[in-house]
């Protein structure tokens, strides 16, 4: 896999589609790696040149030299400078969750490096419902390790309908067990932190690229009403709420989470 040297990290990333693609950066959210992206990468990469890429404190690019607090700004700052390293300029960018978080961000700091911008089930400002959650996930981490939080974090994710289907459990597990990079609980604990200080509501209305928001109707960690407060705010933007699915609609409703992305692409597209 590629590295490329941002500042006090060695960021790794992946890269799929034709090299005369229109650059795609995804961006992921709350301890994810890059391969959370692995249904939608394929879908996008038949036209888009598709980046992929472990954030700070996450996956291989782990948490590089500078182990200080840090907020979602940090995390922007090392995807403008993975995108200027790279010289993709200016880029479709895609993020979920705390992804959508650094999307917004990236956005407000960098337009220059934005092309379109689709924010995913993620929120404007870490209000304090949210942020007992997050903060109370940081408890869970430390105190039950890697494997038994993500566990803890399915019934977040999902709806009862993907539990239906017990390979679909087995195969996760199987996944979460075996991946070879788990993060630590100091870690996850500064992503915690970013999380929990985020505030953009006030600068949301600064974003002037075409900025698609998407949300699932029955997402119970970030519900609608956060996608909904961000698309009332960016001029312009257009809001998906997607039927039948929750946070994790890239995994339980790929197909139609991924057509979403993909004619929302097209129509920003030259």
């Amino acid at each position: 896999m590629p590295t490329t040297r941002v500042g006090d990290l060695e960021v790794v990333w992946d890269v799929a589609g034709p090299t005369t693609g229109e650059p795609v950066v995804m961006i992921n959210g709350l301890g994810a790696a890059r391969g959370s992206w692995y249904l939608q990468v394929p879908a996008l990469a038949e036209r888009y040149r598709v980046y992929t890429y472990d954030n700070r404190d996450v996956g291989e690019t782990g948490p590089g030299e500078d182990f200080s607090p840090y907020g979602i700004s940090r995390f922007a700052a090392d995807a403008a400078g993975l995108i200027e390293a790279l010289e993709m300029r200016p880029v479709h960018v895609i993020g979920a969750s705390m992804g959508g978080a650094i999307a917004q961000e990236l956005a407000l700091a960098r337009p220059d490096l934005v092309r379109s911008l689709q924010i995913v089930c993620s929120w404007p400002h870490t209000d304090p419902w949210l942020a007992e959650v997050i903060l109370q996930w940081r408890s869970l981490f430390s105190a039950m390790g890697s494997f038994d939080w993500a566990r803890n974090t399915w019934v977040w994710v999902f709806t009862y309908r993907w539990f239906r289907d017990p390979e679909k459990t087995a195969g996760l597990r199987r996944s979460a067990e075996s991946y070879p990079y788990p993060q630590t609980a100091e870690m996850f604990a500064r992503q915690c932190d970013a999380v929990v200080s985020f505030d953009a509501r006030d600068r949301l209305g600064g974003i002037g690229v075409p900025t698609h928001v998407i949300a699932g109707e029955e997402d119970i960690l970030t519900p609608p009403r956060f996608s909904q407060e961000i698309a009332a705010a960016i001029l312009g933007s257009r809001l998906t709420i997607l039927p039948d699915v929750g946070h994790g609609m890239f995994w339980e409703t790929p197909e139609a989470f991924n057509a979403a992305l993909v004619e929302f692409l097209a129509a920003v597209s030259t």
